[in-house]
Protein backbone atom coordinates (compact mmCIF):
# COMPACT_ATOMS: atom_id res chain seq x y z
CA UNK A 1 0.00 0.00 0.00
CA UNK A 2 2.80 2.39 0.87
CA UNK A 3 4.54 1.55 -2.40
CA UNK A 4 1.38 2.44 -4.34
CA UNK A 5 1.07 5.78 -2.51
CA UNK A 6 4.73 6.59 -3.14
CA UNK A 7 4.35 5.76 -6.84
CA UNK A 8 1.19 7.84 -7.06
CA UNK A 9 2.94 10.82 -5.43
CA UNK A 10 5.89 10.43 -7.82
CA UNK A 11 3.57 10.31 -10.85
CA UNK A 12 1.76 13.47 -9.72
CA UNK A 13 5.05 15.28 -9.01
CA UNK A 14 6.55 14.33 -12.38
CA UNK A 15 3.43 15.00 -14.47
CA UNK A 16 4.27 17.72 -17.00
CA UNK A 17 2.60 21.06 -16.49
CA UNK A 18 1.92 23.70 -19.09
CA UNK A 19 3.37 27.08 -18.23
CA UNK A 20 3.08 30.00 -20.61
CA UNK A 21 4.57 30.05 -24.08
CA UNK A 22 1.50 28.58 -25.71
CA UNK A 23 -0.67 29.96 -28.44
CA UNK A 24 -3.70 30.51 -26.23
CA UNK A 25 -6.03 33.40 -25.70
CA UNK A 26 -9.38 34.42 -27.03
CA UNK A 27 -9.63 34.12 -30.78
CA UNK A 28 -10.84 37.03 -32.90
CA UNK A 29 -14.28 35.45 -33.18
CA UNK A 30 -14.56 34.98 -29.41
CA UNK A 31 -13.47 38.55 -28.74
CA UNK A 32 -15.89 39.88 -31.34
CA UNK A 33 -18.83 37.98 -29.86
CA UNK A 34 -18.04 39.02 -26.30
CA UNK A 35 -17.56 42.66 -27.31
CA UNK A 36 -20.58 42.79 -29.65
CA UNK A 37 -22.86 40.86 -27.33
CA UNK A 38 -22.37 43.31 -24.51
CA UNK A 39 -21.11 40.59 -22.23
CA UNK A 40 -18.23 41.03 -19.88
CA UNK A 41 -15.07 41.46 -21.94
CA UNK A 42 -12.34 38.93 -21.27
CA UNK A 43 -8.91 40.23 -20.40
CA UNK A 44 -6.70 39.90 -23.50
CA UNK A 45 -3.40 38.11 -23.14
CA UNK A 46 -0.20 38.67 -25.07
CA UNK A 47 -0.22 35.22 -26.62
CA UNK A 48 -0.52 34.92 -30.35
CA UNK A 49 -3.34 32.65 -31.43
CA UNK A 50 -2.63 30.62 -34.54
CA UNK A 51 -6.29 30.76 -35.52
CA UNK A 52 -6.14 34.58 -35.32
CA UNK A 53 -3.22 34.57 -37.75
CA UNK A 54 -5.06 32.36 -40.21
CA UNK A 55 -8.22 34.48 -39.93
CA UNK A 56 -6.18 37.65 -40.42
CA UNK A 57 -4.61 36.18 -43.55
CA UNK A 58 -8.04 35.45 -45.00
CA UNK A 59 -8.99 39.08 -44.37
CA UNK A 60 -5.71 40.16 -45.93
CA UNK A 61 -6.47 38.10 -49.05
CA UNK A 62 -9.87 39.78 -49.30
CA UNK A 63 -8.26 43.23 -49.03
CA UNK A 64 -5.68 42.31 -51.66
CA UNK A 65 -8.39 41.04 -54.01
CA UNK A 66 -10.21 44.33 -53.52
CA UNK A 67 -7.23 46.07 -55.09
CA UNK A 68 -5.43 47.44 -52.04
CA UNK A 69 -1.67 47.70 -52.02
CA UNK A 70 0.19 45.25 -49.81
CA UNK A 71 1.07 47.69 -47.02
CA UNK A 72 -2.40 49.27 -47.10
CA UNK A 73 -4.08 45.85 -47.03
CA UNK A 74 -1.93 44.77 -44.07
CA UNK A 75 -2.81 47.98 -42.17
CA UNK A 76 -6.53 47.51 -42.79
CA UNK A 77 -6.31 43.89 -41.74
CA UNK A 78 -4.45 44.91 -38.58
CA UNK A 79 -7.25 47.35 -37.73
CA UNK A 80 -9.88 44.64 -38.10
CA UNK A 81 -7.88 41.84 -36.47
CA UNK A 82 -6.83 43.73 -33.36
CA UNK A 83 -5.03 42.05 -30.49
CA UNK A 84 -1.55 40.62 -30.84
CA UNK A 85 -2.07 39.67 -34.49
CA UNK A 86 -3.13 43.23 -35.29
CA UNK A 87 -0.14 44.73 -33.48
CA UNK A 88 2.26 42.48 -35.35
CA UNK A 89 0.65 43.27 -38.68
CA UNK A 90 0.93 47.00 -37.93
CA UNK A 91 4.67 46.56 -37.35
CA UNK A 92 5.01 44.71 -40.66
CA UNK A 93 3.02 47.41 -42.49
CA UNK A 94 5.11 50.17 -40.90
CA UNK A 95 8.30 48.42 -41.98
CA UNK A 96 6.95 48.20 -45.54
CA UNK A 97 6.06 51.90 -45.46
CA UNK A 98 9.67 52.57 -44.47
CA UNK A 99 10.79 50.86 -47.70
CA UNK A 100 11.86 47.59 -46.12
CA UNK A 101 11.72 44.55 -48.35
CA UNK A 102 8.95 42.05 -47.56
CA UNK A 103 11.55 39.67 -46.09
CA UNK A 104 12.83 42.38 -43.73
CA UNK A 105 9.33 43.55 -42.82
CA UNK A 106 8.05 40.08 -41.93
CA UNK A 107 11.19 39.39 -39.86
CA UNK A 108 9.67 41.69 -37.21
CA UNK A 109 6.66 39.37 -36.78
CA UNK A 110 6.24 36.11 -34.89
CA UNK A 111 7.52 32.97 -36.68
CA UNK A 112 3.95 31.72 -37.11
CA UNK A 113 3.62 34.31 -39.91
CA UNK A 114 6.38 32.66 -42.00
CA UNK A 115 4.02 31.10 -44.57
CA UNK A 116 2.44 34.51 -45.14
CA UNK A 117 5.84 36.15 -45.41
CA UNK A 118 6.95 33.57 -47.95
CA UNK A 119 3.75 33.92 -49.98
CA UNK A 120 3.93 37.72 -50.12
CA UNK A 121 7.67 37.68 -50.83
CA UNK A 122 7.24 35.30 -53.76
CA UNK A 123 4.30 37.32 -55.08
CA UNK A 124 6.33 40.54 -54.74
CA UNK A 125 9.32 39.08 -56.60
CA UNK A 126 7.34 37.45 -59.39
CA UNK A 127 4.65 40.06 -59.78
CA UNK A 128 1.93 37.46 -59.27
CA UNK A 129 -1.33 38.41 -57.54
CA UNK A 130 -0.75 37.67 -53.86
CA UNK A 131 -4.32 36.92 -52.70
CA UNK A 132 -4.32 33.22 -53.66
CA UNK A 133 -0.87 32.73 -52.13
CA UNK A 134 -2.03 34.38 -48.90
CA UNK A 135 -5.07 32.08 -48.74
CA UNK A 136 -2.71 29.13 -49.22
CA UNK A 137 -0.56 30.46 -46.37
CA UNK A 138 -3.62 30.61 -44.11
CA UNK A 139 -4.38 26.99 -44.97
CA UNK A 140 -0.77 26.00 -44.21
CA UNK A 141 -0.87 27.77 -40.85
CA UNK A 142 -4.08 25.93 -39.91
CA UNK A 143 -2.61 22.61 -41.09
CA UNK A 144 0.56 23.15 -39.05
CA UNK A 145 -1.55 23.94 -35.99
CA UNK A 146 -3.62 20.79 -36.54
CA UNK A 147 -0.45 18.69 -36.79
CA UNK A 148 0.90 20.19 -33.58
CA UNK A 149 -2.39 19.41 -31.83
CA UNK A 150 -2.29 15.82 -33.07
CA UNK A 151 1.29 15.45 -31.84
CA UNK A 152 0.29 16.87 -28.45
CA UNK A 153 -2.63 14.44 -28.27
CA UNK A 154 -0.32 11.52 -29.08
CA UNK A 155 2.10 12.70 -26.39
CA UNK A 156 -0.80 12.93 -23.91
CA UNK A 157 -1.73 9.34 -24.77
CA UNK A 158 1.79 8.20 -23.96
CA UNK A 159 1.76 10.20 -20.74
CA UNK A 160 -1.45 8.45 -19.70
CA UNK A 161 0.24 5.06 -20.06
CA UNK A 162 3.01 6.00 -17.59
CA UNK A 163 0.72 6.04 -14.51
CA UNK A 164 -0.84 2.82 -15.73
CA UNK A 165 2.56 1.16 -15.83
CA UNK A 166 3.74 2.68 -12.56
CA UNK A 167 0.61 2.07 -10.50
CA UNK A 168 -1.69 -0.55 -11.92
CA UNK A 169 0.88 -3.07 -13.13
CA UNK A 170 2.60 -3.38 -9.71
CA UNK A 171 -0.81 -3.52 -8.06
CA UNK A 172 -1.87 -6.31 -10.44
CA UNK A 173 1.34 -8.23 -9.73
CA UNK A 174 0.87 -7.84 -5.95
CA UNK A 175 -2.82 -8.80 -5.92
CA UNK A 176 -3.00 -11.44 -8.65
CA UNK A 177 0.37 -12.90 -9.60
CA UNK A 178 2.09 -13.08 -6.19
CA UNK A 179 -0.80 -14.93 -4.45
CA UNK A 180 -1.03 -17.46 -7.31
CA UNK A 181 2.73 -18.04 -7.33
CA UNK A 182 2.74 -18.31 -3.52
CA UNK A 183 -0.13 -20.83 -3.60
CA UNK A 184 1.56 -22.91 -6.31
CA UNK A 185 4.90 -22.77 -4.48
CA UNK A 186 3.19 -23.80 -1.23
CA UNK A 187 1.54 -26.79 -2.93
CA UNK A 188 4.77 -27.78 -4.64
CA UNK A 189 6.72 -27.60 -1.36
CA UNK A 190 4.05 -29.43 0.67
CA UNK A 191 3.74 -32.16 -1.97
CA UNK A 192 7.46 -33.06 -1.92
Amino acid sequence: MILVLVLLAAAVALWPTRRGGGFRSLSMRDRATTEAGGERRAEPRDDLVVEDCADALVLLAVALRAGRGTAEAIEETADVAGGVAGRQLRVVAAAMRWDRTPEEAWAYAHPVWRPAALALTVAHRTGAPPAAAVLGAAARIREDARRRQEAAAAKAGVMLVVPLGLLFLPAFVCTAVVPVVAALAGRALSGS
